[in-house]
C-alpha cells in the first residue's frame, strides 16, 4: 500500500506505470474514489484517487483535495489524467459508473474504454433472492461481508463510524489523506479480490457471454445518464401551485367533515395551547384512528403490531368519503414532495441506471426511481360522476387492488367513488387545467423530438416462446393479436361475441399472469372473484388448452427442487431455495425480457454512435429516444427493427410513439416519413 505524496510521486507513479505496462492483454487499472459529495454533475469533485492492478499486487493513493494534510498539485493531477486516456484500457470498479463520473468530470475519456463493474458481476454470482434489489444490501460493505465474512470489511465499518463521529460523513475532503488514503486502498482491495472470484464463478457457470453483454450495458447507461431528459421548469412551477392549492382544499373538506381545526404545527405538540380534542393533525396516523373512531369508523385490518391500521389498503375498505378523502391528501402530499419539488430547479432530471438492482435482471433506477413516475394524470377539482362513470371507476378499483391481492367492498357508495377519481389514466389532456401529469415535466430539447418505443405484451411473448408449438408459434407471428382474447378461446372455448368474453378474456389474463408470477390458487381466486377451488380449476383448464404451460411450469420448478437453480435463454442463473421454487417461470420470463431489452439497447448505442439522435431512458419494456429533427425520415423505424429483433428469434412487436409536447402525450408515430420533408414534420407534430 502507498499514500503518494509530492516526495514520491515520480517514484510511486513510475511504478504505477511499469505495472500496467508489463500487461500483455488489455491494461487493466482497478478505481476507487473518494469525493466531497455525491453529485458529479454540481461542484462536488474527486478529492483522492485510488488505484491498483487487477492481481493486487500494488495500490496507491493519490490526494488531491483534501482540506487537512498534504496533497498532491492539480499538474499531478493532470499526469495521471494523461496516463488514464493513453494507457489504460480496461476500468475496474464496484457501483463503478459513480466513480467513472467524477473521473470524467476531471477529463478522463471513457469512450473507448471497457468498462467492468463488479457489483453486476456480484449479482450474476450471488443467490437470486439475495438483496433483492436493495441497494444498502449490494454495497461493497454488505457483498464483501457475504463473501468473505465481517472481518473482510472490519475496516469499511471502523472508518465510517469515526468519518460520522468527526462529522467529514458528508464531505469526505474534510478528513486527511492520511487517514483517508489507507481506506480508498483497502477498497481497491476488496474490490479487486471480488473481482477475481466473480470471474471465476461467473466462468464456472458458464455466464461469460452474459457477463461480456452486461459490461456493454454499463457503457451504455453511462452514456445515458450523462445526456439525461430536459425538464420544463415553468411546468413544475404551474403543477407545484395546483397541488398545493388543492391540498389546501382536500385538508378543508376533511377538516369540515371531522369537525375539526388545522393542527398548528408552529406550536410545539407538547404546549397546553394545542387543543387535543378540536385539532387535527391529518398525517399522524394515531390522530387519523382516533378521529375515524370519534366518527364511528372502525378500521377494518391491523398492522403487524396489532394496532389499527389506515394505510391505503384500508382505507379502500371503509365506505366513507373521509377515507377517500384522507388517500387524497396524501396522494397530493407525494406528488409534491417527491415528483414536482426536486424539478423545480432542474434543467436535466438524470437518473442512475442499475444493471445490478434486480435478481431477476431487469434494470432499475434510482435518485429519481423512474419505474415509479405515474402513468396516470391527476385530477386537481373534484369530480361528480355519473351512474355509469361510479359502476366503471368501481370496477376499475376493484380490478387494481385485485391485481395487488387486496379485496375491496363488494359497494362503494358513488359519493366515495367521487373522492377516488381523482386519479385519472393515461389519456392526459394538456389544455385542461384541471389535470397534472408528472410525465410532463419531461420534454425534448430543441430540434429534438422525444420518440417512445414500447414492447406489446413482451412478457406473454417471452413465456409462449418457452413452450413453442404450432398454435403459439402461430399466435406469435401474428403482427396484430391480443394474447389474452387468443388465451380465452382456447382455454374456454368461447367466441368474442358471447355475452361473458370480456370476463373470460380478463380470467385468461390473470391466469397467464398467474403462471409468470407464480401465484397460487388463493390469490388467482381473489383477482377472478372466485372460490379458490373454481379458480383451480379455471387453472387446470387452462393448462389443458395452452399446450406446453404446464410442462414448463412443471419443468421449471423441478430443476429448482433438485438442482437449486434455473438459467434462461441468456443463460443467467438463478440459485432458488426449494421453498420458493414456484418463482421460477417468474425469473425465466421477466429475466429473458430484460437480458433482451439490454442486448437491444446494446445494438441501438452503436446504431447512434456517429447520429446526432440518443437514447435517454429505459422503463420497464419502454425506451425513450431523443431524435434530432434532421433524423427523423429513418432512423426511429431503425430503431423499431432493432427492437423487434433479438438474437433468440423471438417474434417482438415494438410500438412507436411520438410524446409531443411531453412524454404524458403520446400518439402513433407511422407515417411514411422517407417522403416527408422537415417542414411536413413539424406542421404533423403542431396537429
Amino acid at each position: 500500500m502507498s499514500l503518494v505524496t509530492k516526495a514520491t510521486f515520480d517514484s510511486d507513479f513510475a511504478g504505477l506505470k511499469e505495472v500496467i505496462s508489463s500487461y500483455n492483454a488489455k491494461k487493466t487499472l482497478v478505481v476507487d474514489v473518494e469525493t466531497n459529495g455525491k453529485d458529479p454533475y454540481s461542484y462536488n469533485q474527486i478529492c483522492g484517487l485510488g488505484v491498483g492492478d487487477h492481481h493486487g499486487t500494488l495500490t496507491q493513493y493519490y490526494p488531491f483535495r483534501h482540506q487537512q494534510g498534504e496533497n498532491l498539485d492539480i499538474e499531478h493531477l493532470k499526469e495521471v489524467v494523461a496516463f488514464l486516456n493513453d494507457s489504460v484500457d480496461t476500468f475496474i470498479g464496484f457501483n463503478c459508473k459513480f466513480d467513472f463520473r467524477f473521473l470524467e468530470k476531471e477529463g478522463v475519456d471513457f469512450s473507448d474504454k471497457k468498462l467492468i463493474d463488479v457489483i453486476v458481476m456480484a449479482r450474476l454470482i450471488e443467490p437470486a433472492e439475495t438483496a433483492e434489489a436493495m441497494f444498502t444490501q449490494m454495497s461493497l460493505t454488505s457483498v464483501g461481508t457475504r463473501h468473505y465474512g465481517i472481518g473482510a470489511v472490519q475496516y469499511d465499518i471502523d472508518t465510517k463510524l469515526e468519518l460520522r463521529k468527526k462529522k467529514w460523513d458528508k464531505d469526505y475532503s474534510l478528513s486527511p489523506p492520511t487517514f483517508l488514503g489507507p481506506y480508498c486502498e483497502k477498497d481497491v482491495e476488496l474490490t479487486t479480490r471480488l473481482y477475481n472470484d466473480c470471474l471465476k464463478k461467473i466462468i464456472k457457470s458458464k455466464q461469460t457471454n452474459l457477463y461480456e453483454m452486461q459490461c456493454d450495458l454499463t457503457k451504455v447507461l453511462f452514456n445515458t445518464e450523462r445526456r439525461g431528459i430536459a425538464v420544463d421548469e415553468q411546468y413544475a412551477e404551474e403543477a407545484q401551485q395546483k397541488v398545493l392549492k388543492r391540498l389546501d382544499e382536500v385538508e378543508q373538506q376533511i377538516l369540515n367533515m371531522s369537525g375539526r381545526i388545522k393542527w398548528r404545527a408552529d406550536i410545539p405538540s407538547t404546549s397546553v395551547e394545542h387543543d387535543l380534542e378540536k385539532e387535527f393533525n391529518i398525517l399522524s396516523y394515531q390522530q387519523v384512528g382516533k378521529v375515524f373512531n370519534s366518527m364511528g369508523i372502525e378500521s377494518p385490518t391491523k398492522t403487524a403490531t396489532g394496532a389499527d391500521s389506515w394505510d391505503e389498503a384500508t382505507l379502500i375498505n371503509i365506505n366513507h368519503p373521509i377515507a377517500g378523502l384522507l388517500r387524497q391528501y396524501r396522494t397530493l402530499r407525494k406528488l409534491n414532495s417527491t415528483y414536482i419539488k426536486p424539478y423545480l430547479n432542474s434543467e436535466i432530471m438524470r437518473t442512475v441506471f442499475c444493471n445490478w438492482g434486480t435478481s431477476t435482471g431487469r434494470l432499475s433506477s434510482r435518485n429519481p426511481n423512474l419505474q415509479n413516475i405515474p402513468r396516470n394524470h391527476f385530477k386537481m377539482e373534484g369530480v361528480s360522476l355519473t351512474d355509469e362513470e361510479a359502476e366503471n371507476l368501481y370496477l376499475k378499483i376493484k380490478s387494481l387492488f385485485a391485481s395487488k391481492g387486496i379485496s375491496i367492498p363488494d359497494s362503494i357508495s358513488k359519493e366515495v367513488l367521487e373522492t377516488w377519481s381523482f386519479v385519472g389514466d393515461e389519456s392526459y389532456d394538456d389544455s385542461d387545467d384541471n389535470q397534472i401529469a408528472i410525465r410532463r415535466l419531461f420534454i425534448s430539447r430543441p430540434d429534438y423530438q422525444l420518440i417512445s418505443f414500447d414492447y406489446s405484451q413482451m412478457e406473454v411473448r417471452v413465456f409462449l416462446s418457452y413452450f413453442l408449438n404450432e398454435v403459439t408459434e402461430a399466435m406469435l407471428k401474428k403482427q396484430d393479436v391480443d394474447f389474452h382474447t387468443e388465451a380465452a378461446k382456447l382455454a374456454f372455448g368461447i367466441t368474442e361475441d358471447d355475452k361473458r368474453f370480456k370476463e373470460f378474456r380478463q380470467m385468461a389474463k390473470a391466469i397467464t399472469f398467474g403462471t409468470i408470477y407464480g401465484i397460487g390458487n388463493k390469490k388467482l381466486a381473489e383477482q377472478l372473484g372466485v372460490s379458490p377451488t373454481e379458480a383451480g380449476a379455471y387453472k387446470r383448464q387452462y393448462f389443458s388448452a395452452m399446450k406446453g404451460s404446464k410442462k414448463f411450469f412443471t419443468d421449471a420448478t423441478k430443476k429448482i427442487e433438485q438442482w437449486g437453480f434455473v438459467k434462461n435463454r441468456y443463460g443467467r442463473v438463478y440459485k432458488l431455495p426449494k421453498a420458493v421454487a414456484y418463482k421460477a417461470v417468474n425469473y425465466l420470463v421477466q429475466g429473458t425480457s430484460a437480458d433482451i431489452l439490454s442486448e437491444r439497447m446494446i445494438e441501438i448505442d452503436k446504431y447512434l454512435a456517429d447520429k446526432q439522435s440518443n437514447i435517454l431512458l429505459q422503463v420497464h419494456d419502454e425506451i425513450i429516444c431523443e431524435i434530432h429533427n434532421s433524423e427523423l425520415d429513418n432512423i426511429p423505424f431503425v430503431i423499431k427493427s432493432l427492437l423487434e429483433t433479438n438474437s433468440l428469434d423471438i417474434p417482438l412487436v415494438v410500438d412507436m410513439e411520438i410524446c409531443s409536447p411531453s412524454w404524458a402525450s403520446k400518439k402513433d408515430f407511422t407515417i411514411p416519413t422517407e417522403y416527408m420533408e422537415e417542414d411536413d414534420y413539424l406542421e404533423y407534430l403542431d396537429k
